[in-house]
This record gives C-alpha cells, structure tokens and sequence, in this order.
C-alpha cells in the first residue's frame, strides 16, 4: 500500500469520532447522556481526553478527576472510559491525536 493510501486510510477511520468530539478534546467536563453507541447509560459527567493510551492514567484520568471536582459534581457510581479511536488510526500523529472518552455516573 502506498504510503498516500495509508494516509487517507488513518485519517478517516475515526472521522466522524472526531467531527463530534474534537470540540471537547481536554476541555471541561461535560454533563449530560453519551451517544446510544458507546453503551454508557444515564446521565454522566465526561471528559474527552485526547493523547496516547500511554497517557490515560497519568494525564487522563487526572485531568477529568481535577475538572470533576472543580465543577462539584457528586458521584453514582464507579467511573469507565470508551476508547473511540483505534490505536491503529493514530500512527501517523503517534496517537497525540487519539480520543478516549472518561466518564463516571453523576447523581
């Protein structure tokens, strides 16, 4: 495959991710119900991360847990992310580019 093949390939395999979530890359925390496709129920607070897998746990969940608190929200129950982008799509950005959404119910 050509390398401009693969280009094309990697940049439109989370595209649509992207258009709906790049607004939010390590932004505030958002509270309200995540799309019927990531199998998250009820109201939530969430947090787009966007970085390497490497990261989620030293910057991701860090982040969203200090933007958590700022916004003094209240836990109900255990928290989760959704990786919505392929590791695979990411290679050409090294995964800098790559989103995870956090989030954790909210009562």
């Amino acid at each position: 495959m050509s390398n401009k093949k693969k280009k094309t390939i990697d940049m439109t395999c989370c595209s649509d991710v992207h258009k709906q979530f790049d607004k939010f890359a390590n932004g505030k925390v958002q509270v309200g119900e995540l799309p019927k496709w990531m199998h998250v129920n009820g109201k939530v607070a969430w947090y787009v991360f966007q970085g390497p897998y490497g990261e989620l746990g030293s910057k991701g969940f860090s982040a969203f847990w200090k933007r958590f608190g700022e916004a003094k929200l209240e836990m109900d129950g255990p928290p989760g992310d959704v990786y919505v982008c392929s590791p695979e799509c990411h290679e050409e950005d090294r995964q800098t580019k790559m989103l995870t959404i956090i989030w954790c119910p909210i009562k």
